[in-house]
């Protein structure tokens, strides 16, 4: 009985330290998590007087009961015009901040990213061209964030690629050249190892999932799209709107909301994710200095 007990404490101290050390570390380990959402919010130059939508001002007020009803901490906009933009802004007071806003050209406005000033700071701030109609060169965001509760830096871009419509004809070759780049830009900002969130309207369901995670290191946050044993399963999506991002990252309570207030909105559905992330999945989101800014090294020439 008195071998047993010694054994039996010998055991327990053995096993004490490593218990112990497993604990610190889990200590250790930092969380970074927020809710992204890419919106398209029908431009006001679409719903004129006596049509069947409000105006773009009205409709911006429901955009932002939108943002408040899914929790979204960061947002990619397309579509964002000015006078919505400026309607927005007064909303909000300094509760958000956008880039570009109305910092570069009044345009460029359409495709912001805007986020929540008590969640997250900006750190830099750039634009990459990417081919929009019959090829114009438009300036869309990318921005450094930095939690600033968890202190996790993320990188997060926002794009709008061409559409087929009645003035522009057969843009399949434009959209393949924005993802082109789009691509080429994910690629550069995964050698940093901070975490990264595209979001969009890229005018594509299934070829555009396809074609852009074939080429670059991402998910999406729509769980029914993934990547098998070398097969693409993009698995019929109905929105031509992605939040896609590093594969490391774990994405869940992914929302595509087509309900009564979204559809008096917009002409899209609202896509909401939640994302998380852990120093043990990307040690480098929870640097404690700040990266030097990036120069997207690819972008469309300017016309």
């Amino acid at each position: 009985m008195l071998a047993t007990a010694v054994v039996g404490t010998l055991a327990a101290a053995a096993v004490h330290p490593a218990t112990a050390a497993t604990a610190h570390a889990r200590r250790d380990t930092q969380v970074g998590t927020f809710r992204v959402a890419s919106f398209n919010v029908l431009g006001a130059s679409h719903t004129p007087p006596g049509g069947k939508r409000a105006a773009g001002t009205t409709r911006i007020v429901w955009a932002n009961r939108l943002l408040q009803r899914h929790h979204v901490d960061v947002a990619g906009f397309q579509e964002l015009q000015a006078p919505q933009l400026t309607a927005f802004l007064a909303i909000n007071g300094s509760a958000w901040d956008v880039y570009p806003g109305l910092q570069l050209k009044k345009r460029d406005s359409e495709n912001s990213i805007g986020w929540r000033t008590d969640k997250f700071t900006l750190v830099s701030a750039t634009t990459v061209n990417i081919p929009y109609f019959n090829g114009q060169s438009r300036a869309m965001p990318v921005v450094l964030l930095r939690d600033t509760a968890s202190g996790m830096l993320t990188y997060f871009s926002n794009f709008h690629n061409p559409a087929d419509t009645s003035t522009y004809h057969h843009q399949q070759k434009w959209r393949v050249a924005a993802s082109q780049i789009e691509v080429a830009l994910q690629n550069q900002l995964a050698a940093t190892g901070i975490p990264r969130v595209m979001t969009g309207d890229m005018n594509e369901r299934a070829d555009y999932f396809c074609r852009v995670t074939a080429s670059a290191n991402l998910k999406a946050a729509r769980p029914e799209s993934y990547w098998h044993d070398g097969v693409c399963h993009a698995n019929k999506p109905r929105a031509v709107d992605w939040i896609l991002g590093s594969k490391r990252a774990t994405y869940s309570n992914y929302v595509e909301d087509r309900g009564p207030l979204v559809d008096k909105t917009t002409d899209h559905p609202v896509i909401v994710g939640t994302v998380s992330v852990t120093s043990d999945q990307l040690k480098n989101a929870f640097a404690p200095t700040d990266p030097a800014p990036v120069t997207p090294r690819k972008s469309w020439p300017l016309h």
